[in-house]
C-alpha cells in the first residue's frame, strides 16, 4: 500500500469515478430537523453509513479541513469558504473503491437541531440509533425512488419491481464509526439484531 493512499486500490478502484454528491435533512421522531449527507457512486459495490463521534459532524471527521498546522499552537486557515475538502479525504477514497457514502449529523451536533435548542443533548442514548435506523430505512427508498426514476442508478437491469428489491438488498451495507460513533454502531446493529 503506497503510504500517501488512505485506502488500498482494490479491482474496482477507478481515479475519475463520478460522484453525485447531495445534502438534505429529514425530521426525526421528535421532529428535530437532521442534516444528511451522500457521496453515490454509479458502479456501486456496497453502501459505507459513516457516524461521527462526540462534539464532531459527519463532515469534520471524514472530510479533510481546509487548514494548515503549523504546530500545536498554530494553524493557518487556507479557504473560509471551503473548510471541508473531499479531495484526498477518506470519503474520496471510499469513493474512488467503488463505495457509496452516506451519513448523518447526530442530534445535537453539526448542523442538526438538537432537544430543545442544546447542543450535545439528548433524551436517550438510543435516540442516536433510531436517527442511524431512520438514515438507513431513507437510504432504502431513495434509492428504490432513483431505480424505478432513472432505471438504473444501483447497476439494476431488471424492469420488475421485485427484482429492484432483490438487487437493492444485495448491496452489502457497512456502518462505520469513531468514537462514540462506534457504540452508536454497535448499539444500532443490536437493536436491527445484527
Amino acid at each position: 500500500m503506497d503510504k500517501n493512499n488512505l485506502i488500498p486500490k482494490g479491482s474496482n478502484y477507478n481515479e475519475n469515478v463520478e460522484v453525485i454528491s447531495r445534502v438534505d435533512t429529514f425530521n426525526n421522531k421528535y421532529g428535530l430537523s437532521i442534516k444528511n449527507y451522500s457521496w453515490i457512486v454509479k458502479e456501486v459495490i456496497a453502501i459505507i453509513i459513516l457516524v461521527h463521534g462526540l462534539g464532531s459532524s459527519l463532515r469534520f471527521g471524514f472530510l479533510r479541513h481546509s487548514v494548515n498546522i503549523v504546530d500545536n499552537m498554530h494553524a493557518t486557515l487556507i479557504d473560509s469558504d471551503n473548510f471541508y475538502i473531499y479531495k484526498n479525504s477518506w470519503i474520496e477514497e471510499f469513493n474512488k473503491n467503488g463505495y457509496s457514502v452516506y451519513g448523518i449529523d447526530l442530534q445535537g451536533h453539526g448542523e442538526s437541531d438538537g432537544i430543545d435548542n442544546l447542543r450535545l443533548h439528548i433524551n436517550d442514548f438510543d435516540d442516536f440509533s433510531d436517527d442511524v435506523i431512520d438514515h438507513i430505512k431513507k437510504i432504502h427508498h431513495s434509492i428504490m425512488f432513483e431505480n424505478d426514476k432513472k432505471g438504473n442508478l444501483y447497476n439494476n437491469n431488471n424492469n420488475n419491481n421485485n427484482n429492484k428489491m432483490e438487487s437493492m438488498e444485495k448491496i452489502p451495507v457497512y456502518l462505520i464509526g469513531y468514537s462514540m460513533g462506534g457504540n452508536i454502531v454497535l448499539r444500532t446493529l443490536e437493536i436491527l439484531g445484527k
